[in-house]
C-alpha cells in the first residue's frame, strides 16, 4: 500500500483526521494499492499512485481553502440544515436522513457525499455523481432544497472525483459566504 506524501499525509490528517495512523479518506480517495487480481507494469501502477494523489492533494487543498473538516455524519441536506454534527435521525422520525430513507429523492445526487464542518458545525455537502448528463435531472431536487432554507445554496463543477462525474456543492452561507468546486487534477 502506498501512502501520501509527507506534507499531504500531515496536511490530510489535520482536514480529514486518522485512525490508528492512517488518514481517514472518505470513499474512493484511499491511496492506490496494487492490484493481486490483475497484472499491472510497475509504471501503470506509479502512474494510477500520482492520479491518486493528485486527487488527494485536490481535495484537501480544497478543503484548507475554505478552512473546512471533513466529518463521516454528512449525509444529506437534512444533516447541513443542522445546529450540531451528528447523524440524521432514524428513518421513522420526521427529520428522517433523505439520503437513505426508503425511495428517497436525494440518493443518486449524492453519490460519493462528503460532509464538511466550518468551526465544528455542518458547513457543506459535496458529492460526485456519475454521469455528466445527469445533472440536469438533479437541478429540480437542488433547487427544492434551496427554496426551503434561504441559508442554502448550490453550485456544480469540476471536483476532485473523476473525470466521469461532476461535483455538486451545497453549503450554508450562514456558516461560509461562498463556495466554489475544486480545480480538477485531471484539468491542470
Amino acid at each position: 500500500m502506498t501512502t501520501a506524501p509527507p506534507d499531504l499525509h500531515d496536511r490530510a490528517a489535520a482536514i480529514l483526521g486518522t485512525n490508528g495512523g492512517d488518514i481517514r479518506w472518505p470513499y474512493g480517495m484511499s491511496p492506490a494499492q496494487r492490484s493481486i487480481t490483475r497484472d499491472e507494469s510497475a509504471e501503470t501502477y506509479a502512474e494510477r499512485v500520482q492520479q491518486q494523489q493528485a486527487k488527494q492533494e485536490a481535495m484537501v487543498s480544497w478543503a484548507e481553502q475554505y478552512g473546512l473538516k471533513y466529518t463521516p455524519h454528512g449525509c444529506c441536506p437534512a444533516w447541513l440544515r443542522g445546529a450540531v454534527n451528528r447523524r440524521c435521525r432514524p428513518y421513522r422520525e420526521r427529520a428522517a436522513c433523505t439520503r437513505y430513507a426508503n425511495a428517497s429523492l436525494d440518493h443518486d445526487w449524492l453519490d460519493h457525499a462528503v460532509g464538511w464542518l466550518k468551526d465544528g458545525k455542518p458547513a457543506v455537502l459535496t458529492s460526485a455523481p456519475y454521469g455528466l448528463e445527469r445533472i440536469s435531472e438533479f437541478a429540480e431536487r437542488l433547487a427544492y432544497w434551496t427554496q426551503q432554507d434561504p441559508l442554502l445554496k448550490v453550485v456544480t463543477g469540476g471536483g476532485w472525483y473523476s473525470p466521469a462525474t461532476t461535483q455538486i456543492i451545497v453549503w450554508r452561507t450562514d456558516r461560509i459566504e461562498d463556495v466554489q468546486p475544486a480545480t480538477p487534477p485531471w484539468a491542470t
